[in-house]
């Protein structure tokens, strides 16, 4: 049995390993043979040809890495059905829980910045542009200046209460996704290290193929 922490970083690394051999079977020159043919008695009669393997040097052949790449699907298969068992005995639907309880944080951050809002108050010099009639009768222009004030146009306290009441609501459940992240829930044996590299593992596995 292992965590569903342990679980999740587990089905991370399986999908980083399929990743990686979808761009090797991706890469042409990892699944072709080049070879160059020197024609020396095409071009002077008694020479001989020859034919040299130019392709790039690799450890594995293409063989390895769809056998190795269908266990890991298999593996993953396996893995996600676990994980789905552990999910469905909780009391609780935890992947409603994170999507929610992110919209929950977020949201409140947004409400935290907006209380934090100062009022401001620019003016602008002669900005503004008037029409008066002189003694004369005649329209004439004169400039003032223009203020402008922004102001927040809610009540900051009732925000801020809102705010504050959604921080504590998504710690709560944080909390309880935390606890339920160490609980051993998932009836699986995990098969890999997240910590090894991808050749020592495929090394170790094609070594256990070949016994």
């Amino acid at each position: 049995m292992i965590t569903l922490k342990e679980a999740f970083r587990q089905q991370s690394f399986m999908r980083e390993l399929i990743s990686e051999c979808c761009r090797l079977m991706h890469d042409e020159d990892f699944y072709t043979k080049k070879t160059e043919k020197h024609l020396r008695a095409k071009a002077l009669p008694g020479q001989e040809n020859e034919e040299i393997d130019i392709s790039e040097k690799r450890r594995h052949t293409v063989a390895d890495i769809i056998t190795f790449c269908r266990y890991l699907m298999d593996e993953e298969e396996m893995l996600a059905h676990a994980v789905h068992q552990a999910k469905s005995a909780m009391d609780f639907d935890i992947d409603t829980a994170v999507i929610v309880n992110k919209s929950r944080r977020r949201f409140a951050e947004i409400m935290r910045r907006a209380t934090d809002f100062e009022t401001e108050q620019t003016t602008n010099r002669g900005g503004g542009t008037g029409y008066v009639l002189d003694k004369d009768g005649k329209p004439s222009t004169f400039n003032y200046d223009v203020e402008t004030v922004v102001t927040i146009d809610f009540d900051r306290n009732k925000v801020k209460e809102q705010s504050q009441k959604l921080f504590a609501a998504s710690e709560k459940v944080s909390l309880e996704l935390d606890r339920a992240m160490l609980a051993e829930v998932v009836d699986y044996k995990p098969k890999f290290d997240p910590n090894d590299s991808m050749q020592n593992i495929l090394d170790d596995f094609l070594a256990k193929q070949n016994k």
